[in-house]
């Protein structure tokens, strides 16, 4: 598998995700509570696997050989998708600190959830169409063989690194059955 379908498979991984926490959104509005269960399992996901994982692949290792290679010229691109990753986290990280307060689904929390599930919802769904249909094609279409010969070995490294050998699609698939079944349980332990 080459680094681009690895990074393209652990897209549909976090949109996976990103589909729950639209449902999940859409209940709320709707004044259906989802269990704090669901989304603190849902953030761990989207901090460990999509911010911690994924993004340093994307941003330390694809960018930086990008960036050196094309001496510049992609740094507008990939300064805006680091933003978007940025502005994610930042999502991740409001709605992991409002699940730490006592005010566990009062309207103002309520209200805090749906904001930074949306911004993260639409923001995330925009960000992986680019980079699978723009900046991935462009990007393959850049490196030499060795190259991501190179980048593939990184990957591989990472996972070893972090004791993934190999785990990462199947332990982050039980994740998200978990995450379904609890969503689909629709009651709230709050």
């Amino acid at each position: 598998m080459t680094v681009i379908q690895i990074l393209k498979k652990e897209h549909y991984l976090i949109l996976q995700t990103v589909d729950l926490l639209a449902r999940s959104r859409d209940y709320l509005e709707k004044g259906v509570i989802v269990s704090s269960e669901f989304y603190e399992k849902a953030m761990r996901f989207c901090h460990d696997f999509a911010d911690r994982f994924h993004h340093y692949k994307e941003e330390f290792l694809l960018f930086g050989l990008l960036a050196h290679k094309k001496e510049g010229r992609l740094d507008a691109v990939m300064g805006t998708l680091r933003y978007q990753h940025e502005r994610c986290s930042q999502c991740v990280t409001e709605i992991e600190n409002v699940l730490k307060t006592d005010r566990k689904y009062d309207e103002m929390t309520v209200t805090f959830l749906l904001e930074n599930l949306s911004v993260y919802v639409s923001l995330l769904r925009r960000h992986i169409y680019l980079e699978n249909t723009v900046f991935f094609p462009m990007a393959d279409r850049s490196l030499t063989d060795e190259e991501k010969d190179s980048l593939s070995d990184q990957f591989a490294a990472e996972e070893a690194r972090l004791d993934l050998q190999g785990s990462v699609s199947e332990e982050n698939r039980k994740i998200i059955i978990e995450l379904e079944d609890i969503l689909t349980k629709g009651k709230s332990d709050d």
